[in-house]
């Protein structure tokens, strides 16, 4: 059975929240550029991007070693991310309508997750210990 896509709120920080998007196979399709600081703001920004996703305009940046990624926005202000660095411009094109179709399917209001940052939980510090675990 195929899974829907969906959006996640994910704990970025003590005081702050991001979402993104999760494809029908659990892999990242795309994110909030910034962070928030209340979910009810990120929720807020989660339904605008579903109404207004057809009209946004995309741009795309190519890194050294031929990384690309894709950004939507309006007028000036950047409203969504690629989550991931594509190889090349027309799989970062791919990613993209992956998106924009995913945003349109996902499901708004109750029962969107909240989860923490798992590259922040097992982060090391400067002396190379994990805050989560014992030296």
């Amino acid at each position: 059975m195929k899974k829907n896509p969906r959006f996640q709120l994910v704990q970025t920080g003590d005081q702050t929240i991001r979402w993104r998007l999760l494809g029908g196979n659990n892999v990242s399709l795309g994110s909030a550029p910034d962070d928030y600081p209340r979910a009810e703001e990120c929720l807020a920004a989660i339904a605008w991007l579903s109404a207004h996703v057809s009209e946004l305009t995309s741009d795309f940046s190519h890194l050294s070693g031929g990384r690309w990624r894709w950004r939507l926005h309006r007028d000036d202000r950047v409203v969504a991310i690629a989550s991931h660095a594509y190889g090349r411009r027309i799989e970062a094109q791919r990613g993209l309508d992956r998106f924009r179709s995913a945003t349109t399917e996902a499901p708004l209001g109750e029962g969107i997750e909240t989860i923490s940052d798992w590259r922040r939980k097992y982060r090391r510090d400067s002396g190379g210990i994990s805050p989560n675990r014992s030296p």
